[in-house]
């Protein structure tokens, strides 16, 4: 008796495509009408059932993490390679740039990218972060009073300055980020007022998550 062809591999590749769609679908809606736009328009977007966008996210949270999270990879990716270039200034210069333009392109998960401060994948870019950072005070390249959480705090004005300026001038981001760039240029001028701590970064982090699942 011949046995019956085996279907799961097939339901798994199916399962894949879906759950691609629908993380396409998610950043393209997510993009236009930030993170409060409903499942029904994400799955009609991805052209498949809610049933299936719930089966492959059982939650709206578990999708947006899942999008936050690939934005966070290529942060990531981002730091790496910028780690592998041969001019640590230029390095760090185009790692900035890199995040920024990742803001930009997914603003409308702004909201939940930077407000977490757990778990392995943001864990391994503070790591690239405090590294790239290191290798370009050791070369000189960047002020040495900077710190990693001065970094942060960096990203976190680039946010506001994405969303203040997107309806008015979508590119306004950059001229602050040229901006920002010239203000971490080496100088024998110490600022004057130090660095949030880690806790306070702790802190702000979880009073602007409030903020955001508030509105």
């Amino acid at each position: 008796m011949t046995a019956a062809p085996a279907v799961e591999p097939v339901l798994r590749r199916d399962a894949a495509r879906n759950r691609a769609k629908i993380l396409v679908a998610a950043r393209a809606v997510f993009g236009e009408s930030g993170v409060d736009v409903s499942v029904e328009t994400i799955a009609q977007r991805a052209g498949v059932g809610v049933g299936t966008l719930y089966r492959r996210f059982p939650t709206k949270e578990l999708l947006i993490g899942a999008v936050v999270d690939e934005v966070l990879q290529g942060v990531l990716s981002a730091a790496d390679a910028a780690l592998a270039h041969e001019s640590p200034a230029n390095g760090f210069a185009e790692f900035i740039r890199a995040v920024g333009w990742l803001q930009f392109e997914h603003a409308g998960c702004l909201t939940r990218l930077w407000n977490s401060s757990t778990g392995d994948l943001r864990d391994e870019i503070e790591t690239a972060i405090r590294a790239l950072l290191s290798r370009a005070q050791s070369e000189g390249a960047v002020r040495r009073d900077l710190v990693y959480e001065d970094v942060i705090v960096l990203f976190w004005s680039l946010r506001g300055v994405i969303e203040a300026t997107a309806t008015v001038s979508p590119e306004g981001w950059l001229r602050h980020l040229d901006l920002l760039l010239t203000s971490l240029v080496p100088t024998d001028t110490h600022l004057e007022h130090p660095p949030l701590t880690p806790e306070q970064v702790r802190r702000a982090r979880a009073a602007v998550a409030l903020h955001d699942h508030a509105g």
